[in-house]
Parts: C-alpha cells; structure tokens; sequence
C-alpha cells in the first residue's frame, strides 16, 4: 500500500486578515475565506493594492528580461553558488526546513541553492520561498523552479507566518528588521548581501566621472532581537565578452535609474568589459527576548548580550 506524505504546514499569511494561508487545489485560502489564486506559473500575488506604491512596481519587463539573459550567461554563477554555500551552512540538520529569498528578482540564487541541495540529497526536506514586488520576475521564478513558492509581495507586511523561517536571504534588497525578526524562528538565521568596496567599481568608472567605492552596511547591527554570526565574502574577477552583455549589467544595478539615454547607448554597443565582483554576505542570528526581570522595569540581558 502506498503510503501519502502529510501535507506540509503553510508558509505563507494572508495578507488581508493574517491567518495562515493554505494551497488548495489551485489558490490560497485562509479560514476567513480569503482566497489569491495560482497564477498559471505557480506563482502567487500577495501584494493588496493599496500596498503597491506604483502600477508595476519593481523590476520592469525589460529589467527582468536583461536579468535572466545575463545569469543565463553565467557571469554570476560563481557568485550565486557561494551565496548558496552560505545558506547550506546555516540550514539545520534535520526536519523540515524552510529559506526564504526576501526579493528574489527572477529566482537565480534560489535555483542554485535548489542545485547545490540536489547534489546532496537535501532538496525535498526543504521549502524555497522566493518573494518580490515585480510579478515579471516572479512569474519567470515560478516557471522555471516548479518546485519552488513563489509569492508577489514586499520585503515590508510580508506574508509569511511568524517564527516559520530558518534561513532568510535578502540579497541587495530593502532589510525590514521588523518583519525579519517577526518571521524568522529564534535560532534561525538572516544573511543580508550587499556590495563590497570594489563591486562592479571599473564599470562605475564608465558611468559617473567621479565614482566613488561602496562602504558596506551593517544593517542590522544594533536591532534589537539580531546577534550578529560573522561576515562572508565573495570576490572575483568578472569578464563580460559578447553583445549585450555590458547593456545587460547595467539592468542588474541600479546604476539604470541614473544614467541617461547616451550612456545606455554606449553601453549597448560595448561588447567586451572587465569588472569586479565584491560582495558582502552579513550573517545574524535571531535571538528571543531575554524574558523580563520579576518586579523589575527592564529585560534582563541573556548571556553574552550588551547592553
């Protein structure tokens, strides 16, 4: 007799009322009758509409289409496959576990970290939740990590069940302490990536005439709830050969929203460029509350804790 696995618990809330928000069959349906349907893809929108701060919000069409082209390309393998190595060595060792990708653009780590899982036999104990405001980069994670939750919706209000997430990743994406410390389960882990001093400095030297280095942040340092673990690094030379390729970097940064018509013409007709790649990788552990002191006004300090 076949034997039926057990339908495992939901990740996400609803958005609307904030009870938990089970699949069935093809939507989402909370006990209050709240339902978001599964959009052909697989995917989810979560994001209510008087939280959406524009039409389309995030990543437009064309961004997530230059996005996929370069990662299809290979130029950051190297980077996602060390964030992936990251985020296995923070997941527990047995049980259910469940990563979330706090503004998973178009899905790229997330199926590395599906990859490396693979290879070691992981891949079913773990849930991969990739969350983002842009429904374009959404709707391409979902297709093509079928095995995958996938939800549009907002690092902020995110529509997760509290104390439901071992590892959070948010890789060049708004940090909201608030909502990590609410979903992130006590002993689970937050890793914050961002640039280093030198990421992709050759190429601001085309764009700006006066570029300057990142300084990395600490963003959660200081938050209240937040122990932080240590600091990982990943650098590397980046070579881009090829039409499209440079005009393509420039989708994955920023850097699109401040450079004008001329340069983006400039770009597009560079068909080599040598850059760096100079990430930052900040880990935290989310610690509980120190429980309050009897008869006292303030939380008492839990061990190695400053105060």
């Amino acid at each position: 007799m076949t034997s039926i696995a057990p339908a495992r618990p939901p990740v996400f809330r609803c958005p609307v009322c904030e009870e938990p928000l089970p699949r069935v069959e093809r939507s989402f349906q909370c006990t209050n009758g709240h339902g978001f349907d599964v959009a052909r893809e697989g995917y989810v929108n979560l994001l209510l509409a008087q939280h959406r701060h524009s039409k389309d919000p995030g990543y437009n069409k064309e961004m997530i289409a230059g996005r996929r082209d370069f990662f299809d390309a290979g130029h950051y393998e190297q980077l996602a496959d060390g964030v992936a190595q990251v985020i296995n060595s923070y997941l527990p060792e047995a049980g259910e576990t469940v990563v979330v990708d706090a503004g998973c653009g178009e899905g790229y780590y997330l199926r590395r970290l599906r990859h490396l899982l693979a290879e070691q036999g992981q891949d079913d104990d773990t849930v991969l939740c990739g969350m983002d405001i842009s429904k374009h980069g959404v709707r391409v994670a979902a297709k093509r990590d079928p095995q995958g939750l996938y939800a549009v919706a907002g690092t902020y209000r995110m529509p997760v069940i509290s104390n439901r997430v071992d590892v959070l990743l948010t890789h060049f994406s708004p940090v909201s302490a608030a909502d990590f410390r609410r979903v992130v389960k006590p002993g689970g882990v937050v890793l914050v990536g961002g640039p280093g001093e030198d990421h992709l400095f050759s190429f601001k030297e085309l764009l700006y005439d006066t570029p300057v280095q990142h300084e990395p942040a600490d963003t959660l340092a200081g938050e209240d709830g937040f122990e932080p673990i240590t600091v990982h690094r990943i650098r590397y030379p980046l070579r881009l050969r090829g039409p499209g390729q440079v005009a393509n970097l420039l989708l994955m940064t920023p850097f699109y929203w401040s450079v004008g018509d001329e340069t983006r013409a400039k770009l597009a007709a560079m068909d080599e460029l040598d850059t760096e790649v100079d990430v930052v990788v900040h880990a935290y552990r989310r610690v509980a509350a120190p429980a309050p002191v009897p008869g006292g006004d303030e939380p008492a300090a839990a061990d190695g804790e400053q105060q």
